[in-house]
């Protein structure tokens, strides 16, 4: 049975995160927009390639996440995001943008100023506030363990639009997947590695899960 205390906190939960995520994607937009633009490049090219990183798409799952939970709790957004296949999905999907940027990409550059701020909220920032709150107030309940295969699509689907955009544009959004500098085999090596990672995260979390915290909340 919910509290009035505890329906209070995941509402704070939820425009705390609304608008941490919000903020964290529309600020890198407003950098990008507001720098020196390369030649050639426009600004819907700018916005383009701002929304062509996974960061970008994965902060935005989250920022919807709370956004309609906050504003639309009884909307079918709502419904289809919290469901638990779902909503732990994001919860994997978040998890990889911070390892991977700490792992493969945070020393290939020195963000300063309002850059570092940013970069900080959309990689761990909103990482680790997703995890707490799905912690909290997440609908945990025992789930199949095939979901970890499920939760490749989205992976694969942004492997996917990134060649394909990488081959109009000749521009790739991260170095592991730069066809121009590592060729084909090595990028869908680099792609499947990132799949098993995926894969493993997502397993962990299922594990975790299953073992420990939905037979709490039963």
């Amino acid at each position: 049975m919910k509290t009035s205390s505890t329906t209070g906190l995941k509402k704070f939960f939820l425009i705390a995160g609304a608008l941490l995520s919000t903020w964290g994607v529309l600020a890198q937009l407003y950098l990008v927009l507001v720098a020196p633009f390369k030649p050639g490049v426009t600004y819907g090219g700018a916005i383009i390639r701002v929304f062509s990183y996974m960061t970008i798409w994965t902060n935005t799952l989250v920022a919807c996440h709370f956004i309609t939970g906050w504003l639309a709790p009884t909307s079918r957004l709502n419904t289809f995001l919290t469901k638990p296949l779902i909503q732990t999905g994001t919860l994997v999907y978040i998890l990889i943008v911070a390892i991977v940027y700490h792992l493969l990409l945070a020393n290939t550059w020195n963000p300063t100023g309002w850059q570092a701020i940013v970069d900080t909220v959309l990689h761990y920032g909103v990482p680790v506030f997703y995890l707490v709150y799905w912690l909290l107030f997440g609908i945990i309940v025992r789930q199949e363990y095939k979901s970890a295969v499920k939760w490749l699509f989205y992976p694969l689907l942004y492997g996917i639009y990134a060649l394909i955009r990488g081959v109009i544009c000749h521009e790739y959004p991260y170095p592991f997947v730069d066809v121009n500098t590592l060729g084909y085999p090595e990028v869908f090596r680099n792609i499947g590695l990132l799949a098993l990672a995926y894969y493993i995260i997502g397993m962990f979390i299922l594990l975790m899960n299953n073992l420990f915290l939905a037979p709490r909340r039963s």
